[in-house]
Formats: structure tokens, C-alpha cells, sequence
């Protein structure tokens, strides 16, 4: 299984937030257009869309980076992903994040 680099945290909003785990790929998401959460910890960066098209177009990028989508209560980022997708504003497969216990967590292919 591959390592956890960071994942979708936040995404229900026009605010897509991520938690970066591994340092090596913070400049990619500099690169897309995320900025660093002042005072967050652990490290979180985030950015705005203005649309859902845009908003599948990022999550598009996030996922080629192998970057997780989280799992969780509410309308969560894995939620958001597979809206997107069953709206045809994406394809393909993800990689979703569940909390299994603190600490410990279980990513799948979806």
C-alpha cells in the first residue's frame, strides 16, 4: 500500500482544505493554488473555488498526486468526490481515508 502524502480534509464548501502528512509534496499544492493555514496543527493549506466544475477540476489534480480523500460524518470530501463523479464531472478511481481507532487509519480504492 502506498504512504499517506496528505488528504482532503474539507471540501462541502467552496473551501477545499488539506492535511498535509508529507512535507515533499507541499510545493505541488503551492503549485495548485494552496496556502498554508496559519497556526494549524497539524499543517493544513487551503484554497477557493468558485465552482463545482472547478472544484472537480482540483480534485482531479489532488487525486493524480495520490492525495486521499477523507471519510467521515456529514458531507465529507469522499462524499464530495463521488457526487462529482456520479454527476459526470469526474472519472475514475480514489483513494478515501477512514479513521479506524486514533491514529489508525484504513485507505481503500474507490
Amino acid at each position: 500500500m502506498q504512504r499517506v502524502k496528505a488528504f482532503v480534509s474539507e471540501a462541502a464548501s467552496s473551501r477545499v482544505v488539506v492535511q498535509l502528512i508529507d512535507e515533499a509534496i507541499l510545493g505541488r499544492l503551492n503549485a495548485l493554488g494552496f496556502s498554508a493555514v496559519i497556526g494549524s496543527t497539524p499543517q493544513l493549506l487551503s484554497t477557493t473555488v468558485s465552482s463545482q466544475t472547478e472544484k472537480a477540476q482540483l480534485f482531479s489534480l489532488l487525486r493524480d498526486e495520490d492525495i486521499c480523500f477523507s471519510a467521515g460524518p456529514d458531507w465529507c470530501p469522499a462524499d464530495v468526490f463521488e457526487h462529482l463523479r456520479d454527476q459526470g464531472m469526474l472519472a475514475g478511481k480514489y483513494r478515501r481515508i477512514a479513521w479506524t481507532a486514533p491514529g489508525q487509519s484504513l485507505v481503500t480504492d474507490c
